[in-house]
C-alpha cells in the first residue's frame, strides 16, 4: 500500500495539521514546477474505511491512464468532515478535489464559493439532472462530479418464500397479502423492523413506499416550490401505507434497533427487512439466499417510483492551482472505466452515469435491476426542506415513531410536519 494521509480527529490542534495537510495557498501539497513537471493533487474524503481500495486500485487506475499527475487520498472521519473543509477552505489550505456532501450542506458550500463550476464540462455531461440535482447551486448549476448513490427496497429470504409458497408483491395489497400469510404461518416474523431508529424508518421505508403515492420528483419539488403540501391526499396516503405495516412488526419492536433487524433477519427469523443497498454484505454474511424487491405501487398499472440516493459526489476546489490536472480527474470520474471499478469495490453502491454498468455481486445486480423501468428519486427531505429550523427530515423520523409507537394518525403526522415546515419555509426564497 502506497503511504498517504491518515484519519486524523478533528481537535483545535488537529484543525491546523489537517490545514498543513490540504494545499498551500488553495493548492495541493506539491505543484507543477515552473518546467512544467509533476502534479500532486489532494483528494479530500470522508471514506475513511475504502482508504486501501483508492490507494492501491483506484488512484493506480487513474495514474496509469494520466503520467504526470499523482492523487494523494486524504481522509477524515465522516462525524469531523464537515468542520474540517470550512476550516480547510477558510484558511486557504483546502484539498484541490473535495468529496461532496449532497444537497443543503453542499449547496451552502457553493454559495460561499468553495468550488469551481463545472457546467459544459465534460465531467458533468454524462449525467441527467436528478444526477446532478444534489450538487447544484439554487439556479440548477453544478459543481461536482456524482461518483455513487444508494438505492433502498426491501430484502427477502427466498426459502422462506419458496416454503409458504410466497411470490414477490408488486402493489401495496400484494404485500399485505404476503405480510399476512407469513403471519398466519406462526414460523416467522413477517418483517424484522422495528423504531429505535427513526432514521431508518424514513430512510429505508417512508422514503422508499412513499414516492409511488406522492409521483416521485413530482411530489417532492412541489413541496419545495410550494406548490404541493404535506397535508395533500398523495402525501397522507404515503403516511398510510407506512403505517400499514404496523401489524406484522415484531413483538418488541419499540425497542428494536437498526442492528437487531438485520440480526433478526441473517438468522432466518423474518422474512422480510426493508433496508439500503449499502448492507448488501451484512444481508448475506450468514450465507442467506437473499433476494430484493422494490416497493410495490398503489395499485396495478401505476408507474413505479424507485429510492436512489446521491451519496458522494467530487467537486475541485475553486483556488486549486492545478486546474487543469484536477479538471482531468473529474472528467476521468465520469468515465465507464471508474464507474465500474468503483461500484463493484463497493458492493450497494451504484453508478449514476449515462453508461450501462455491470455488477460483479448478484445481489448488487438485482438491486441496480430495481431501476429498470422505475422514475428516480431522492429522499423526500433532505433538499431544502432541512435547511431550516426545525428541519424536516427530523421531523419525520420523530413522526414516524410516534406512529408506530403512539398511534398517531397519518392524518395528523402530516399535519404536524406541515405546521413544523410553516414556521420558517418560504418556497422561492
Amino acid at each position: 500500500m502506497r503511504s498517504k494521509l491518515v484519519p486524523i480527529a478533528i481537535t483545535t490542534a488537529s484543525l491546523v495539521m489537517l490545514g498543513l495537510a490540504g494545499c498551500s495557498t488553495g493548492g495541493s501539497s506539491s505543484s507543477t514546477d515552473a518546467a512544467g513537471g509533476d502534479v500532486t493533487l489532494t483528494l479530500a474524503t470522508w471514506r475513511t474505511e475504502d482508504t486501501a481500495m483508492w490507494e492501491d486500485e483506484i488512484l493506480p487506475a487513474f495514474e496509469s491512464s494520466h503520467p504526470g499527475i499523482t492523487v494523494d487520498y486524504a481522509p477524515v472521519g465522516t462525524d469531523d468532515y464537515n468542520a474540517a473543509i470550512q476550516s480547510q477552505i477558510e484558511g486557504g489550505t483546502g484539498a484541490d478535489l473535495i468529496m461532496c456532501r449532497p444537497f443543503d450542506v453542499n449547496r451552502a458550500w457553493i454559495d460561499d464559493g468553495y468550488f469551481a463550476p463545472l457546467k459544459g464540462t465534460d465531467a458533468v455531461s454524462h449525467f441527467d439532472e436528478t444526477a446532478l440535482a444534489a450538487w447544484t447551486d439554487t439556479d440548477g448549476n453544478p459543481f461536482c462530479v456524482p461518483t455513487a448513490s444508494v438505492l433502498a427496497g426491501f430484502y427477502y429470504n427466498t426459502a422462506i418464500f419458496d416454503e409458504l409458497g410466497l411470490k414477490v408483491p408488486t402493489t401495496q395489497a400484494e404485500l399485505l397479502d404476503v405480510l399476512d400469510t407469513i403471519k398466519q404461518s406462526g414460523k416467522y416474523e413477517p418483517l424484522a423492523l422495528g423504531s429505535a431508529d427513526g432514521w431508518q424508518l424514513a430512510y429505508n421505508v417512508l422514503y422508499s413506499m412513499g414516492p409511488n403515492y406522492w409521483n416521485g420528483e413530482e411530489g417532492r419539488l412541489g413541496l419545495i416550490d410550494g406548490s404541493q403540501k404535506l397535508t395533500d391526499p398523495d402525501f397522507v396516503a404515503a403516511f398510510d401505507a407506512f403505517d400499514s405495516l404496523k401489524p406484522y412488526l415484531p413483538a418488541g419492536y419499540e425497542s428494536l434497533t437498526y442492528e437487531d433487524m438485520m440480526q433478526l433477519f441473517t438468522l432466518g427469523k423474518a422474512a422480510i427487512i426493508p433496508d439500503g443497498s449499502w448492507d448488501i454484505s451484512a444481508a448475506t454474511a450468514t450465507g442467506l439466499d437473499v433476494g430484493v424487491f422494490g416497493a410495490p405501487v398503489a395499485k396495478a398499472g401505476d408507474q413505479r417510483y424507485q429510492q436512489e440516493m446521491p451519496d458522494q459526489g467530487i467537486g475541485m476546489n475553486a483556488k486549486t492551482e492545478h486546474q487543469e490536472a484536477a479538471q482531468q480527474f473529474l472528467d476521468w470520474l465520469a468515465t465507464p472505466e471508474f464507474q465500474s471499478l468503483y461500484v463493484n469495490k463497493l458492493p450497494g453502491f451504484f453508478a449514476m452515469g449515462d453508461e450501462p454498468v455491470t455488477y460483479d455481486d448478484p445481489l448488487a445486480q438485482k438491486f441496480a435491476d430495481l431501476k429498470t423501468d422505475a422514475e428516480l428519486t431522492p429522499r423526500l427531505a433532505l433538499d431544502r426542506l432541512s435547511a431550516g429550523t426545525p428541519p424536516l427530515d427530523d421531523e419525520i423520523w420523530v413522526a414516524l415513531q410516534n406512529m408506530y409507537n403512539s398511534d398517531l394518525s397519518a392524518k395528523d403526522a402530516t399535519a404536524e410536519l406541515q405546521a413544523g415546515l410553516d414556521t420558517w419555509y418560504k418556497p422561492g426564497q
